[in-house]
């Protein structure tokens, strides 16, 4: 099994006229097994790769109740953009695109008022 130095468990996307591409990453540290996630831009995960960083997707299983390793990322530069993908061989429940789409769930700012 490849030992890897973080995890990505859900993303954010920005959709842009007819264009959706994601922006953002939940990302977790692997060193001292799975860490608590944090929002990353796709610019610091590329970085984090180029600098020998070992990432992959992960997603829970909730019939084993288990973590489930994905597939590894990898990242390419387009039109100066940064991208982030997963090999062509992956499946599609383990690829970037398939993560929880963390803009559904968490909210940037709270939209709920608590008023005695």
């Amino acid at each position: 099994m490849e030992n890897w130095d973080y995890y990505i468990s859900g993303i954010w996307k920005l959709k842009t006229g007819d264009e959706e591409y994601i922006t953002d990453v939940f990302l977790h540290n692997a060193s001292n097994g799975f860490g608590k996630g944090i929002k990353t831009s796709t610019d610091d995960v590329a970085e984090l790769l180029k600098n020998g960083a070992r990432i992959t997707t992960i997603t829970w299983n909730y019939h084993l109740i288990q973590w489930r390793f994905g597939a590894k990322v990898e990242y390419e530069k387009i039109d100066g953009a940064t991208i982030l993908r997963t090999s062509a061989e992956a499946s599609t429940f383990d690829d970037l695109e398939s993560a929880i789409q963390m803009q559904y769930l968490m909210a940037e700012e709270p939209n709920i008022s608590f008023n005695g």
